[in-house]
């Protein structure tokens, strides 16, 4: 009885934070997960999706103070993270800054060394030789992902202008 009334006020939340981007994926794995479907995870979900780029924690919180005024940036640094761990969501490290991509598609990042910039490399992955390799070593391999670490062109063209 507890957890229909906990499903119709999850519904209610779901109704009145939408904004037409389906998160019912959310709602479900939340559900199946016996956690609640909060209005900060959904307007993160959505502001992350809505983006289609890389975001930081940070640019995700604020963009979402107008409508969350009292959300934390640790609560949003949870949230997306909770987000990795569901599977929504992927974490890529840089040398600045921790970025999350709700991009799920397959594709692989390319990540400037100096500025931190991150973009999309479109392709697939045949990491089949590393993750045998991994099960090899006793590892439980998930998934893998290629980084490209190097100088994107703004920072590379800087590179090569002769010192004044």
């Amino acid at each position: 009885m507890a957890s229909e009334a906990l499903q119709t006020d999850d519904r209610q939340t779901a109704k009145t934070v939408s904004r037409g981007t389906d998160q019912d994926d959310l709602i479900e794995l939340l559900h199946g997960r016996g956690q609640r479907v909060t209005p900060q995870r959904l307007v993160t979900l959505w502001e992350l999706r809505r983006r289609r780029q890389h975001a930081t924690a940070e640019e995700i919180h604020r963009a979402v103070l107008g409508e969350l005024p009292g959300i934390s940036v640790p609560t949003i640094y949870a949230t997306l993270e909770l987000f990795v761990e569901l599977g929504l969501a992927r974490r890529i490290e840089t040398a600045t800054a921790a970025l999350y991509d709700a991009g799920l598609e397959p594709h692989q990042h390319a990540v400037c060394r100096r500025c931190g910039r991150v973009q999309d490399v479109d392709g697939r992955l045949n990491a089949n030789a590393f993750l045998g390799a991994a099960r090899a070593a006793g590892f439980e391999p998930q998934g893998a992902e290629l980084i490209i670490s190097g100088l994107c062109a703004e920072c590379a063209a800087k590179a090569a202008e002769p010192a004044a």
